[in-house]
């Protein structure tokens, strides 16, 4: 019996050996299953700690689901949208200042021009890019200068005097062709 007794114990020993050795096998292979159940059983535990202690103090949660990211999601679209709203709106305004602005330095530059030359500078004027209202200027000055100089040495006041007796014509300023004719006139009228 005593025999019995040590194979038995023996066959206790191997087995309880082999189960160890197989459970941590097990473990091993499946630890990442292992841990998630482990984290899903202190979740369960917490939650339901939760639940008991609200209802111990008459806190009530609402059965109603409760959508926090599509009510994001909405809130999200709707101010993109009030932003590109008021991203056109300033837009516009700054085209209309830039226009208002344009237009004032167009009539300060244009001053002095006859009605037909600021017409035509205007048709000039609508091919130069308003960027800032220095540029625009200096763009402007130097469209004028090169389309309508100041004929400064061309044109003079002078006082010619065409007679046959006693009558004294002044003139006032005149282009140089203006002035050839009347220097042609003054000569036919002295014959």
């Amino acid at each position: 019996m005593e025999e019995v007794q040590n194979i038995k114990e023996a066959l206790e020993d191997r087995i309880d050996g082999y189960l160890e050795y197989v459970a941590d096998e097990w473990i091993q292979e499946n630890a990442l299953e292992v841990e998630q159940g482990l984290k899903t059983e202190m979740t369960e535990s917490f939650l339901e700690g939760m639940k008991t202690l609200f209802e111990e103090h008459y806190v009530t949660i609402p059965e109603d689901k409760y959508d926090v990211l599509e009510s994001m999601v909405d809130k999200l679209d709707d101010m993109e949208s009030k932003l590109n709203e008021q991203i056109d709106r300033n837009v516009a305004l700054n085209r209309r200042l830039a226009e208002s602005t344009s237009d004032v330095v167009f009539a300060e530059v244009a001053e002095g021009l006859a009605e037909t030359q600021k017409d035509k500078f205007a048709s000039l004027a609508e091919n130069v890019e308003f960027e800032s209202e220095t540029n625009y200027r200096e763009k402007l000055v130097t469209l004028k200068k090169s389309y309508f100089p100041e004929e400064t040495g061309a044109q003079r006041d002078h006082t010619e005097t065409i007679s046959e007796g006693t009558e004294v014509v002044e003139s006032r300023s005149v282009s140089p062709i203006m002035e050839s004719y009347m220097q042609t006139l003054g000569r036919v009228a002295k014959k």
